[in-house]
């Protein structure tokens, strides 16, 4: 029997066995129990003899960690971790973990990758090769001494900065946390909102919390050129989709490209989809196969460091260290 019980509490017939993460939690002497679609409509009833929990998107908080006295660690599949209430969780002396060391370069590519094909009207061009209609060519812009304003300047933004600036673009960014020394050494300048809502394409990536939530509104792009293009590939509900059908209904911007929703996934009959200038996809900019299997085996590492007593990779509460005696892992 083994020491410890660690459950997936949204876990899918089709993705299962969990083979990665359970093979790091079984270097902890942990079982993993996943539960079934039937039990996961009531995760308290369900998880009461847990020691860990690892989850995707099901909500996360006070009525499971009432519902589980054991409970040491939950772990997010991904950088979001607005589903869990982690700072409940420091009450109860549970360590909330993320994974922020993947799909950093995906996710910086994915963007970019909207950007170009926003530029370029690829998916218009595309569309009129195969029908054998002709579409104007204009307006496009050179990239080339245009800015990019990045909303947020965290790993992934920073390496989108990167290729943006092949590509021969300026590149500034708002944030408010950010060392400027960070910024001055990707020769990006940290600047206000409004001037990164002016940028010719604005790309945001800020984390989602109750700080962030609806932090691109209407009020924002407003400030935005008629000729720009948002990009957001972060999470859904950092902008808000009213505001962006709004902005796009009135010819506001130029267009967008959206890989987020909220919520999800996104529904075919989603209203921004009824607009040619915006590029969609299905909350995919995190994948590539070497990010997906990179994010289950951390997602089962970050579990087993809490449950032996080492401090995981990522903390998100980190309130609950003072709370919580972690040591370094001995092989970081």
């Amino acid at each position: 029997m083994s020491k410890f019980k660690v459950y997936h509490v949204d876990s899918r017939p089709e993705r299962q066995p969990h083979v990665a993460e359970a093979a790091e939690l079984a270097k902890a002497d942990a079982e993993l129990v996943a539960l079934t679609l039937e039990q996961q409509q009531d995760i308290p009833a369900h998880v009461t003899d847990a020691d860990g929990i690892i989850c995707g998107y099901r909500q996360v908080g006070k009525d499971v960690f009432d519902a589980a006295p054991n409970l040491k660690v939950v772990v997010r599949y991904g950088i979001g971790f607005d589903n869990i209430d982690w700072q409940t969780a420091v009450d109860y002396d549970i360590v909330v973990c993320n994974i922020t060391d993947y799909c950093i370069n995906e996710v910086a590519t994915h963007a970019i990758s909207l950007l170009l094909a926003l530029n370029r009207k690829l998916v218009a061009h595309n569309d009129a090769a195969r029908s054998g209609d002709r579409v104007p060519l204009g307006p496009s812009g050179p990239l080339y001494g245009e800015t990019l304003g990045l909303v947020a300047f965290g790993h992934i933004a920073q390496q989108a900065a990167i290729r943006a600036q092949a590509f021969g673009l300026d590149v500034i960014a708002y944030d408010p946390y950010q060392d400027p020394a960070v910024a001055e050494a990707a020769g990006v300048r940290l600047t206000s909102l409004e001037e990164v809502m002016q940028a010719d394409y604005v790309s945001v990536h800020p984390p989602l919390s109750p700080e962030t939530r609806g932090i691109v509104g209407a009020e924002e792009l407003a400030m935005m050129k008629q000729t720009a293009y948002l990009i957001t590939t972060c999470r859904g509900g950092v902008v808000s989709e009213s505001a962006l059908y709004d902005a796009l209904k009135n010819g506001q911007i130029a267009g967008a490209g959206v890989d987020v929703w909220d919520p999800e996934p996104v529904h075919k009959d989603h209203p921004l989809l009824e607009f040619d200038n915006v590029i969609a996809t299905p909350h995919s900019a995190y994948y590539s196969d070497a990010s997906a299997p990179l994010l289950l085996q951390r997602v089962g590492e970050a579990a087993a460091d809490v449950l032996q007593g080492y401090m995981p990779r990522s903390v998100v509460n980190k309130a609950v260290l003072d709370r919580v005696s972690l040591t370094p892992h001995p092989d970081r």
